[in-house]
């Protein structure tokens, strides 16, 4: 047996079997109570179901947020870097921490010693990063027993100087004085009396870069210690003319300051002979009277 709606909705059917639109519409919450009811098309929401919406996005931070830290903390170390170059430069340059407090010298005698110390002029206290090493080299190279100077900072406080003395190896006179001289020739110091360990040498022009002197030198370089001491006087007129008195009066014509080792090595044997004068300037061909 059917409900009244039921027996309605019958009767609106035709005899042909068609359903009038009004009787489908009036049925149309019948098709839904059905087994399809539950199926939803993608974008129909019922009337009663809240619509599902995703979670919002959380704010995101201004991107300049941290780049800004990050720049202070590079400003920071940038100015601690520069704060403490100019309190190293102002350590080293200005302030007395790194400053002159000792000079060394080495390489000399006492007596040496002491004239370099005499003009190194630089006064304790002075910062030791500033002082002219070029200058110091020029002032001690002016004292006369100087042949070379070596100037260096020894950190923290100590100027150090290492010195090459000048090794006399004859002695000339010149302007009525007498005066010691060194490989080169220079004549850089004056004495009063002969030395014992030395060779007098008569030049005309004696100097640095004089022939003669150049000869006689390389000649006085040539003789052995033991003969040097026979040696009375060394003269050389020329380049080509050097000649040796030995003490004993006898006479040596050396010649020029070539072949001297070979020179120097017959003239024991040549000297062993009897005579006054011996010429060995050809040391290939000797001659004694």
């Amino acid at each position: 047996m059917m409900t009244g709606r039921t027996a309605a909705t019958t009767e609106d059917v035709a005899k042909d079997g068609t359903v009038p639109r009004s009787a489908a519409v009036a049925d149309r919450s019948a098709v839904r109570r059905g087994p399809l009811a539950r199926l939803r098309l993608p974008f129909s929401r019922s009337p009663a179901e809240p619509a599902e919406h995703p979670d919002p996005p959380e704010p995101r931070e201004p991107a300049d947020r941290w780049a800004r830290p990050r720049r202070w903390s590079w400003i920071l170390a940038m100015v601690l870097v520069v704060g403490l170059l100019a309190g190293a430069v102002d350590a080293v340059f200005f302030s007395g921490l790194l400053s002159v407090q000792a000079v060394t010298v080495s390489g000399a005698p006492g007596p040496v010693v002491a004239k370099v110390l005499a003009v190194v002029d630089v006064p304790d206290g002075t910062p030791l990063a500033r002082v002219d090493l070029d200058g110091v080299a020029v002032r001690v190279n002016e004292v006369p027993e100087i042949a070379e100077v070596e100037v260096a900072r020894n950190w923290p406080n100590t100027l150090a100087i290492t010195v090459t003395p000048r090794v006399p190896i004859a002695v000339t006179s010149a302007n009525g004085r007498l005066w010691l001289m060194d490989r080169t020739g220079d004549p850089d110091l004056t004495v009063d009396v002969l030395p014992a360990d030395v060779v007098v040498v008569r030049l005309a022009t004696p100097g640095v870069g004089d022939p003669s002197t150049v000869a006689a030198l390389s000649v006085v370089n040539a003789l052995t210690p033991q003969f040097r001491s026979q040696v009375a006087d060394l003269t050389a007129r020329t380049p080509y003319d050097v000649e040796l008195t030995l003490k004993d009066k006898r006479t040596v014509i050396w010649g020029e300051a070539t072949d001297s080792a070979q020179k120097m090595q017959i003239l024991p044997a040549v000297l062993a002979q009897g005579g006054s004068t011996y010429n060995i300037s050809d040391p290939t061909l000797v001659s004694v009277r």
